[in-house]
């Protein structure tokens, strides 16, 4: 007889009370994600910084304010090897970051490592005061809010906010960074569909399962294709192993109900006419098949961009180039024709490698990149622990098992954690469920009045990566399309490491008036074609 499975799992629910700050530090963290997702400029003087800049000063504006609200008490509950990873990721990074070329983009990625691990420190202690239920509420809110706006563009609605290339990604700027995230939260809609009390919570959670799967599909993106297969495999296999050992309960009628809107969500997204104009007549299989396609298009570019990236880290092996700075030294390798670069762009390279591994190898070492593993390893041996105890810990230990494996299996293939909404969401969701899979609560560890001295400075600290953040986004906000130049001017003055915004000086100005601009852009970026350009010009010297 199958047992009901709402008297058998932990709700999650609302039901847990606390302190009404560590309730508002939930509800902020959450509802940043939220806001962080759907946020985007209508123009801007580089169309990728108009999406990934507004998403950058709510990511760090939501965490600054729940560690405020919340004054999460240091890193207790956490194991020492997770605690000593963490450490270590963020001093090497920020060793790394004082010697690179470019201290802007140094600091603009190394803040957001910072705060990312400040939001997994404060998920976590939000989650030991019973908050869990609402973080992860809103991971799944802002998973659906963000797939629904790729959709949406999907089916022909048109938006100023909404992607210009690599459609349909809606609000996230690109079609890939959409379907990464909602493969991320699909593992937290999941467990929300098997343990919610009420059927009908679980029907919807279910049908928010399938505009996940419906945006992952349409999307055409491979690495969210892979990743969702690893990461619902891994939860088949953690939640058969909870059956078997009689510790999680038949799950019977909600699986079933979970099984056919998944399906559904899938033949939806094959079958249902779109507005996307793909050059195959066969789209969907064609993805199919070229999964693990790597001898020509963008397999083979991934290939030799990997490549290089290796020879580039091989020369820096202990520091790395410096967070942010791949873009600013693969030239170093980067050999004659590789479809790495445009060079008919000013900005003639992506921010990222295709890789979080391949960057975080170049950037900041071999030691941070063992780190980041060992951090991962730690995380993902506390969620297999779980997996045979008691039924809430099953789920909670399965989701985080999942989360991890399609983030690690995505970064593999492309940049996931070097943007703001994923790490984010990611940091959000590994804290609380880290803390549901082990099962203790506040009451187990000893009480402190106030944070430790070193945990002091984290508000600081983080209020300065806030204003910095801010600075950039009101730079683009005040530089509009980029085409006047005394708000180009302006934008300069509010953000003067704008790459975009001071090349763009620097070509269209006099050269007397420009030679400010010229010189900023050849100590931002001296390899670049623009730069060269630039500096010829004006009879700017580059030293090699």
């Amino acid at each position: 007889m199958t047992t009901p499975i709402a008297s058998t799992i932990p709700a999650l629910d609302f039901a847990a009370v606390d302190r009404w700050p560590a309730r508002a530090a939930a509800h902020t963290l959450g509802a940043g994600l939220l806001l962080a997702v759907i946020a985007a400029l209508p123009v801007a003087p580089s169309d990728l910084d108009r999406h990934q800049l507004p998403k950058e000063t709510l990511v760090h504006l939501a965490t600054w304010i729940a560690v405020l609200l919340a004054r999460p008490h240091s890193l207790r509950g956490l194991r020492p090897d997770v605690v000593w990873s963490l450490v270590v990721l963020l001093l090497l990074t920020l060793v790394s970051g004082i010697f690179a070329t470019n201290g802007w983009l140094a600091l603009r990625a190394g803040s957001l490592i910072f705060t990312g691990a400040a939001a997994f420190l404060t998920a976590h202690d939000l989650a030991q005061r019973g908050m869990a239920p609402i973080l992860l509420a809103w991971c799944a809110s802002a998973g659906i809010a963000g797939t629904a706006t790729g959709l949406a563009q999907a089916y022909g609605i048109e938006s100023p906010f909404f992607a210009l290339t690599r459609l349909p990604g809606g609000t996230f700027g690109n079609r890939n960074f959409l379907a990464h995230f909602a493969a991320i939260t699909l593992p937290i809609l999941v467990l929300a569909a098997l343990s919610v009390r009420r059927n009908v919570t679980a029907i919807a959670t279910s049908l928010g399962c399938a505009i996940l799967v419906a945006a992952i599909v349409i999307s055409r993106s491979r690495a969210a294709w892979l990743a969702t297969g690893v990461g619902m495999s891994v939860l088949a296999i953690v939640y058969l192993r909870g059956w078997r050992r009689q510790v999680l309960p038949t799950l019977g009628l909600r699986a079933t109900i979970l099984a056919i809107t998944i399906l559904l969500g899938v033949i939806g997204a094959i079958m249902i006419p779109n507005e996307l104009s793909w050059r195959s007549t066969s789209p969907y299989s064609d993805t199919l098949a070229g999964l693990t396609k790597h001898d020509d298009g963008s397999g083979r570019g991934r290939i030799l961009q990997y490549s290089n990236t290796m020879r580039l880290a091989l020369r820096h092996p202990l520091l790395g180039v410096g967070p942010g700075n791949w873009p600013v030294r693969y030239a170093d390798v980067a050999p004659p024709g590789d479809p790495t670069w445009v060079f008919g762009d000013v900005v003639p390279i992506n921010p990222w490698p295709s890789s979080d591994w391949a960057a975080l190898l170049s950037e900041i070492g071999i030691g941070a990149t063992l780190m980041a593993l060992l951090l991962g390893l730690s995380l993902a041996w506390r969620g297999w622990q779980a997996t045979g105890t008691t039924s809430n810990r099953v789920l909670a230990g399965g989701a985080l098992l999942a989360v991890l494996s399609v983030t690690f299996i995505e970064g593999n293939l492309d940049a996931v954690l070097l943007l703001p909404a994923p790490i984010l969401l990611v940091a959000i969701a590994v804290g609380a469920l880290l803390q549901m899979s082990d099962g203790r609560g506040a009451s187990d560890f000893a009480p402190s009045a106030s944070m430790p001295r070193i945990a002091q400075l984290l508000p600081l600290v983080l209020g300065i990566v806030t204003l910095r953040s801010i600075l950039q986004t009101s730079a683009y906000l005040v530089a509009g399309s980029g085409r006047s130049t005394p708000r180009m001017i302006w934008a300069a003055r509010i953000d003067p490491g704008s790459y975009p915004i001071r090349i763009a000086l620097a070509q269209r100005e006099s050269c007397v008036d420009a030679r400010g601009d010229v010189l900023a852009v050849v100590r931002m970026a001296p390899n670049w074609p623009a730069t060269i350009n630039a500096a010829r010009r004006c009879g700017v010297k580059i030293q090699r």
